[in-house]
């Protein structure tokens, strides 16, 4: 007998195929799966499923939190599970609404059997609206104008780069790096080079890089 019905969405077809793989081998009946948030809509529409699992970085378009919030216009009460990378979603989307009520985040690093997923799906499923924590190791409270300096300094922008593209002077985007380097608590030392450090940051929390054990 099936626990539950959902919906899978990535882009990626081989962890798309995986997933809906390890869901229907523990009776999640997926009624839909799609590789992006277009398509992933028009499914909805007439799957109707229990949950839906979603990878927060869809590529170019709607990510995963924008289409969680068109889902539950649709679907009040539909359940919601988000899968990526980002262990601080602002990374992707600096400036991005918070993930609706209930929504469930998984980190895909800190995932090593894909029983986690199953059962976060099934929980979700029962439970669509009940309060939950979204991110559970997220940066410090930052700007969407840091966040996004910060991306582009692990780009490998110059401070000039930088400037251009925001259109202001290079003395605002030193000043917010300065920032960026105290609320993040770089090393100021000459043996550390601030903007590597800035760098290795973001991509510990965009899950390129691992984080060092504490």
């Amino acid at each position: 007998m099936a626990t539950c019905s959902a919906l899978v969405v990535d882009n990626d077809p081989f962890t798309l195929a995986s997933i809906v793989d390890a869901l229907r081998h523990q009776r999640v009946t997926v009624v839909a799966q799609a590789g992006s948030a277009r398509e992933a809509l028009e499914l909805q529409a007439t799957s109707m499923p229990d949950v839906a699992l979603l990878d927060l970085d869809l590529g170019i378009g709607p990510n995963g939190i924008d289409l969680a919030h068109a889902l539950r216009i649709r679907q009040p009460e539909i359940g919601l599970v988000i899968l990526s990378t980002y262990r601080d979603p602002r990374l992707l989307v600096p400036g991005s609404a918070a993930p609706p009520r209930g929504t469930t985040y998984l980190n895909k690093n800190d995932i090593n059997d894909f029983a986690v997923i199953v059962d976060t799906v099934i929980a979700t499923a029962r439970t669509p609206l009940r309060s939950r924590g979204i991110v559970p190791a997220s940066l410090p409270e930052l700007t969407p104008q840091q966040l996004e300096v910060l991306r582009l300094v692990a780009d490998g922008l110059s401070t000039q780069a930088i400037a251009d593209a925001r259109n202001v002077r290079p003395k605002a985007i030193e000043q917010i790096i300065s920032r960026l380097s105290e609320l993040l608590e770089v090393p100021r030392d000459s043996s550390a080079n601030q903007r590597v450090q800035l760098a290795r940051v973001y991509l510990e929390y965009a899950g390129k890089i691992e984080q060092p054990e504490q």
